[in-house]
């Protein structure tokens, strides 16, 4: 009796440890607004919905659900893995219009005195460098332009599959490195993305720039594209200013073209609960046939927060545009309204959870 009781004190004992040292979290956020914008089609009429397009995730924030977890390996490292889905919320899809179980992050990784090594489908260095950059700390995703031109490609939305990513931090400095593999045979750079990022971090000021070379395919060919992300912001108070500058450059046969992103803006915290945001973004590109075009969006938000994990928000932006904005190199997410209208406005309004 005694050695029984003996027993299962051990092995109460040795279950208790092993779940101290793993955890698992279910995580995500919920959004649900509604949105009005002018000039949807050629004739000028607006649209009213609930999101800011039939693939898109959410408003103010994108809509996600994620698994979290870590396992304590003893000597101060761990290992840890994220897996995240995208939705939509007014129709309970996946978000894209070839939807990924787990698009948004699926990734796995170890932690340690000589830093971070994750590996999968995860955000770029860029996407991860430029929230502390943007005045919006990445709210308002589909109209902000930032968080798609975070990528050297728009169309992936600031994430790399197959990426192999390593972080370190010496002080108030982070470094960051990765390689994303093309995986097309008999090359190991056709279709493969490099990035390289410096980020420096301390209570009132936030720097730093990244280097983005990928290979992608270009029509019939892999051609070179090139991205450079520098920005910063400073907070004091209840006062925060972010500005940045994004310049890429795509190869196109014998010609290159060209897109960049400029950006400034800032936020003032009332009493803890109620924020105001706002923010002038000009996003301009060339063709390799030489045309320019731009669009000039401004935006400013209220957001209240109704507790620590719900706030009420409302937002208006007005974008206008030239005739010659397009990008000819690659599908994009900012292209002229129908017609070859040149303005649109949205208004916004919504709820946001995490949980």
């Amino acid at each position: 009796m005694k050695k029984s009781i003996l027993t299962a004190a051990v092995l109460g004992a040795i279950a208790g440890a092993a779940s101290a040292q793993s955890s698992v979290t279910v995580y995500g956020s919920l959004d649900g607004g509604i949105r009005r914008v002018t000039n949807a089609d050629a004739a000028g009429n607006s649209v009213l919905g609930m999101s800011n397009g039939i693939t898109a995730s959410g408003i103010s924030n994108s809509n996600r659900l994620g698994f979290k977890g870590a396992e304590d390996l003893g000597g101060g490292m761990n290992a840890h893995f994220v897996l995240e889905s995208g939705y939509v919320l007014g129709r309970g899809a996946f978000t894209g219009t070839s939807p990924t179980l787990f698009g948004r992050q699926a990734l796995v990784g170890i932690t340690g005195s000589a830093g971070e090594l994750n590996l999968g489908r995860q955000y770029s260095i860029a996407l991860l460098q430029l929230g502390s950059y943007d005045p919006f700390l990445y709210r308002f995703p589909t109209i902000v332009p930032l968080a798609f031109a975070a990528s050297a490609d728009p169309g992936s939305g600031g994430r790399f599959n197959n990426d192999v990513q390593y972080k370190t931090t010496f002080g108030p400095l982070t470094a960051r490195v990765e390689y994303a593999l093309g995986e097309v045979a008999g090359s190991a750079s056709k279709g493969s993305s490099q990035g390289v990022g410096l980020h420096y971090q301390d209570a009132k000021l936030a720097a730093g720039a990244v280097y983005t070379r990928r290979k992608p395919l270009v029509g019939a060919a892999y051609e070179n594209n090139d991205q450079w992300l520098v920005g910063g912001a400073y907070a004091m108070g209840p006062f925060r200013v972010a500005g940045g500058y994004i310049d890429e450059r795509q190869d196109v046969g014998a010609g290159r073209a060209k897109i960049t992103n400029a950006w400034l803006g800032g936020s003032y915290n009332f009493n803890g609960a109620t924020r105001l945001l706002g923010g002038f973004y000009r996003t301009k590109n060339t063709t390799v046939a030489g045309a320019d075009g731009k669009r000039d969006l401004f935006i400013v938000s209220g957001i209240y927060a109704l507790s620590k994990r719900t706030d009420f928000y409302v937002e208006v932006d007005r974008a206008k545009f030239t005739s010659a904005f397009s990008n000819q190199y690659t599908a994009s997410p900012i292209s002229l309204p129908p017609g070859g209208l040149l303005n649109q406005t949205g208004v916004s309004v919504g709820i946001n959870h995490l949980f």
